[in-house]
């Protein structure tokens, strides 16, 4: 076994920076905000950042990994019981988390990823030492942790589709996208934990679909040649007071 590496820290370029902003900065123009407004928002923003927020992020490297894996535990037939059911994997061993990491991500250290998924709830470990699949997703949050990628990315993707919409005069109409979000102010505890079960059971249903679509569609050679486009669809659980 590899000796643990610690995750890659997530840096973040100027221009990523300014297209994570350029979407913000639209809209208080729109709404009258002037430029010295705009930055005692964003000063005060800074300044809010040095409390229990920068404490309870924790990098955990690129997120795409552990989807990945996830996916790859509950798709592939090796690591399927005979019901289809993601199977209680020891750590090595040809059909163990080490094979299953080699097969989504090769280039990971297993420990440091099981560890992760330990951590955030996602798997967990059986009396008989083997490692069982709690969640067909990624959660990224558990007791006063939160993963930092998986946010980072959620904005990332949020705001750049927000900037290409804004700055791209023909996106809306070739591209048309859309927005449709259902919810509730008057849900309890417990059945909010109830939702969000029901919730990851269908959306895991829908994204598998949707995921076979994107294989079947890629890279498809008959296609005349053109540039290729990053396209897709992701979930961001919400709950608030």
């Amino acid at each position: 076994m590899r000796a643990r590496t610690k995750p890659r820290k997530t840096v973040l370029s100027r221009e990523q920076a300014v297209s994570l902003l350029y979407p913000i900065a639209s809209f208080f123009k729109k709404v009258g905000i002037s430029r010295s407004q705009s930055l005692a928002a964003l000063t005060a923003a800074l300044e809010d950042v040095h409390g229990p927020a920068r404490k309870r992020l924790e990098h955990i490297g690129a997120p795409t990994c552990y989807a990945d894996l996830i996916a790859t535990w509950t798709r592939e037939r090796r690591f399927l019981d005979r019901r289809g059911c993601p199977r209680a994997l020891p750590l090595s061993g040809a059909h163990g988390f080490a094979a299953l990491v080699k097969a989504a991500c090769a280039e990971q250290e297993p420990k440091r990823l099981l560890n992760v998924l330990i951590r955030y709830k996602n798997v967990r470990r059986l009396a008989n030492g083997k490692f069982q699949l709690v969640s067909p997703f990624f959660c990224a949050t558990a007791g006063s942790r939160v993963a930092f990628e998986p946010v980072a990315y959620f904005l990332n993707d949020v705001t750049s589709a927000l900037t290409h919409m804004l700055k791209s005069s023909r996106a809306p109409e070739k591209f048309r996208h859309f927005w449709r979000t259902v919810d509730s102010t008057r849900i309890s505890g417990s059945n909010a934990r109830k939702f969000s079960a029901f919730a990851k059971e269908r959306s895991f249903i829908l994204l598998e679909e949707l995921d076979d679509w994107l294989e079947a569609h890629s890279g498809d050679k008959h296609r005349r040649r053109g540039k290729r486009l990053r396209v897709g669809l992701g979930l961001f659980s919400i709950c608030s007071q």
